[in-house]
């Protein structure tokens, strides 16, 4: 008898943690809902060293900086994006720099970074690339540059639109913003 009540204790547990498990509704993976978005971040460096440096850097940061030079008072503001697979266009921008980067006469550097990985580059084409200062059109760019440069996979894929040190993005002339810029494209993303 003590046996038969001892297999009916067991027997309801086993029960009652069939019924639990067959309510537990499954949740979806978020790391594959993450993999479909990616962020985007307008970065730059002035020849005075004014900077915001890509977002997996360790002084990355949603204010202008310089570390040799001190900044005049602004109110820098950077509008970020998320993008998702497809093909879709979108804008990055930086508002409030009211004239602190207008004497430092050129850019090394105007980019926009993004959290894709540099070994997944082959899956992203940039195109219809709009640059705007103080809301003025400077330069349209039909293809995109894109790095990590050829044969090289490390880092974060980057849309390059000036860069003094690499020789695959072209050169235009321009008149150092004082107020803002804007960057806007199209990108499929594999």
């Amino acid at each position: 008898m003590y046996f038969s009540k001892f297999a009916k204790k067991v027997l309801a547990v086993a029960v009652a943690v069939a019924v639990t498990a067959s309510s537990v509704v499954a949740t979806p993976s978020t790391k594959k809902a993450d993999a479909a978005s990616y962020k985007a971040y307008l970065c730059l460096q002035t020849a005075k060293f004014t900077f915001r440096n890509q977002h997996d850097d360790a002084k990355f940061s949603n204010k202008l900086q310089n570390t040799t030079n001190k900044l005049s008072k602004n109110s820098v503001k950077f509008k970020d994006t998320t993008m998702k697979k497809g093909k879709k266009t979108y804008t990055v921008q930086l508002t409030g720099l009211n004239k602190c980067i207008a004497k430092d006469k050129t850019f090394n550097t105007l980019y926009v970074d993004t959290n894709i990985k540099g070994k997944d580059k082959k899956k992203v084409t940039v195109t219809n690339v709009k640059v705007f200062f103080d809301g003025k059109k400077v330069k349209t760019i039909k293809k995109g540059v894109l790095t990590p440069d050829p044969g090289q996979t490390d880092g974060f894929v980057q849309l390059q639109i000036i860069n003094m040190w690499n020789s695959r993005v072209a050169k235009f002339k321009y008149t150092m913003p004082k107020k803002t810029i804007k960057v806007t494209y199209t990108v499929k993303i594999k």
